[in-house]
């Protein structure tokens, strides 16, 4: 069976170096080594999220935002699980995002940033954009709480933004943050947090629904935990991965509940 008739998993929302991928792909070797039908599935671990690529076909498992999934994808994925980490912010299933300044800056709430520029990553985020939207709601923004917006393109690329000064706060990703502060040391001793935006469940796992009826999601959540059990403890510390929770897509309805708190703000774009 050539490549083109495999299924494939990918797995690129908290893979962004070379450490971080080889532990990821030592997982999910372990876990296809439990799947009756193995062979046909890529040994080869995909670091993709885009939407064409959790449309694909021939996916088998797929990493993803929540919030692209509960506004653009519900009619394609279900989500069955969630990987749980041991990075501050995180709680369970649920994750929230943190508010984050330069070390240096006055600022010491959100409602400091009042008429600040904000970065974020992607309009489609619900740790960059979406929870930060909601936040902002709360504090009676008016016209335009923030003087500009610098869409980054990535959490690390927020991240840099504001400890060079480019702007003046961003919400992160509690674990992209802890992750990131593992590879840029540097940036730790540049930023702080001055809070943290409303959890919501973590970044799930997801298969498309119509293979997913025909699957026992807690076989498949039973068999990443025991892959998890098998990798390396060094792979197992960089991943910062404590295990994998099963989850349903009403765990996910709270994303669609800040983004309508905003909306019901008067506070409907991010500006």
């Amino acid at each position: 069976m050539d490549c083109a008739t495999k299924k494939f998993i990918t797995c690129g929302m908290y893979a962004f170096n070379a450490p971080l991928q080889q532990a990821w792909q030592s997982l999910f070797s372990r876990f296809i080594e439990q799947l009756d039908d193995a062979q046909q599935v890529e040994a080869g671990l995909r670091f993709d999220f885009a939407e064409a690529a959790l449309r694909d076909p021939q996916l088998l498992l797929g990493h993803t935002c929540g919030y692209p999934l509960m506004t653009s994808m519900q009619d394609a994925l279900t989500p069955f699980c969630v990987p749980v980490f041991d990075a501050p912010g995180c709680d369970g299933i649920q994750y929230c995002s943190l508010f984050v300044v330069a070390i240096d800056s006055d600022l010491r709430s959100l409602a400091d940033c009042r008429g600040r520029i904000a970065a974020f990553n992607d309009p489609a985020s619900n740790s960059g954009m979406n929870v930060l939207r909601h936040a902002v709601s709360q504090l009676d923004p008016g016209e335009a709480f923030f003087s500009a917006l610098l869409e980054s393109g990535g959490h690390l690329k927020s991240m840099q933004a504001v400890a060079e000064g480019r702007a003046d706060v961003a919400a992160i990703d509690c674990v992209s943050y802890r992750l990131y502060l593992d590879y840029f040391p540097e940036l730790k001793a540049r930023l702080r947090s001055i809070g943290n935006s409303a959890s919501s469940a973590g970044l799930p796992l997801v298969m498309p629904t119509q293979a997913f009826s025909q699957v026992r999601a807690d076989d498949l959540v039973e068999k990443l935990n025991l892959a998890l059990q098998r990798v390396s403890a060094e792979h197992r510390k960089c991943l910062h991965l404590r295990h994998f929770a099963p989850v349903t897509l009403d765990d996910y309805s709270s994303i669609l509940q800040l983004q309508a708190f905003a909306v019901e703000k008067g506070y409907a774009r991010l500006k």
